[in-house]
């Protein structure tokens, strides 16, 4: 099997020669590559030449993001204050991103009033009043080019790219960090209809955008961002009012679209595994990190959907070689035995990664994936 076919099968829930691996490639890949933060979030070409390098040399792998949630444009996308390396930090810091309440109560009505474009518009007007309309057209244009390039690229060297374009998820997801998290989650209980009425046009308007940009990339897989839906920030009532009815749109838009949504599912997970159960078999692929109990995962969603995940980014970092090869193969014995299973890490690989560490993820799969 290629690359490609080997993460289709799993996505499918079909035996694969090998199990797939699929770590996500962030600000590692400038540490691995002696690539300074600053250059890499700034330099579209020196980002992905990175990217590309780390995973054909840790590797192969089967398939990565291209290092998107580390590029200029998908910060500058974020409705918060970043705090930038070689700018507002030494030039090989990591980026800071400290929420604010840059939006405001009204601002769910102005949303529904204006449309997505223009207030996405209105939202980078107010953090970045010197990037004029005209500029921002251009970089977004120029990021669709660089990343279907890039796409192609990968897959020349027998990779697959992960994503076509990262949603920011259902409205509460990013309002929670443009409201920032305290304000937002009062929100759910001060102003219920506003955040309502604004959620479906947002999940809506989103995923057209997403498909359209994934179509356009030329890679039918689309990250939604679930971090902040989970049991560790809101509760099940809210979830389910405010929260659930914008994921079932999301996901349901993006298969009707023959898109795959990638289900990012930072933090705590382990009590709400049941809900993607209510999705379409065989349709999803659910990305776990360190905080959700894999045994559970398997139990729960083991022969409906294709689950992706977790080596912890704490055991990558500080860990030993021996242990990661160890925590993978449980996952791989776990896992993969029945198919529907991508190794790869939880969230993104830290930029403090040891190589040895990195490189043991794909052992693991040689030794113990192969079947």
């Amino acid at each position: 099997m290629d690359s490609a076919t080997r993460v289709e099968a799993a996505i499918a829930l079909e035996k694969t020669d090998r199990v797939p691996v699929a770590p996500w490639l962030g600000l590692y890949a400038a540490s691995y590559t002696n690539l300074s933060k600053q250059q890499f979030i700034f330099d579209n070409q020196k980002r992905f030449a990175a990217i590309l390098r780390t995973a054909v040399e840790l590797g192969p792998w089967d398939m990565t993001y291209m290092g998107e949630n580390a590029s200029e444009l998908m910060l500058l996308a974020a409705p918060a204050r970043i705090h930038w390396p070689g700018i507002d930090l030494p030039e090989d810091d990591i980026h800071q991103v400290v929420e604010y309440e840059l939006l405001e109560p009204e601002d769910y009505a102005l949303f529904e009033r204006i449309g997505l474009l223009r207030f996405l518009r209105e939202v980078a007007r107010r953090q970045y009043p010197g990037i004029n309309t005209a500029r921002g057209v251009l970089m977004v244009l120029s990021f669709v080019r660089a990343s279907r390039a890039n796409a192609r690229a990968l897959r020349a060297a027998g990779i697959e790219p992960a994503a076509g374009f990262m949603h920011p998820g259902p409205l509460f997801e990013y309002f929670s960090i443009g409201r920032s998290l305290g304000p937002m989650c009062t929100d759910l209980y001060d102003r219920p209809e506003a955040v309502k009425r604004a959620g479906p046009a947002w999940a809506r308007a989103m995923t057209r955008l997403s498909i359209h940009w994934a179509r356009l990339v030329g890679v039918k897989r689309v990250f939604v961002a679930l971090s902040r839906s989970s049991g560790a920030f809101i509760s099940p009532v809210h979830f389910e009012e405010f929260v659930y009815p914008n994921i079932k749109t999301i996901v349901g838009m993006l298969i009707d679209a023959g898109i795959t949504p990638i289900l990012h599912c930072d933090t705590r997970w382990t009590d709400r595994l049941e809900v993607f159960r209510r999705f379409p078999a065989r349709k999803c692929i659910v990305e776990l990190d360190g905080h959700t109990d894999m045994t559970k995962v398997k139990e729960v969603l083991g022969g409906h959907m294709c689950v992706k995940g977790n080596v912890p980014a704490a055991l990558t970092a500080f860990g030993e070689r021996g242990e990661v090869l160890d925590y993978c193969r449980r996952l791989i014995e776990t896992f993969n035995g029945d198919g529907g299973f991508i190794l790869s890490t939880g969230c993104t690989l830290p930029a403090n990664a040891k190589t040895e560490n990195v490189r043991a993820i794909f052992e693991a799969a040689e030794r113990w994936g192969r079947t």
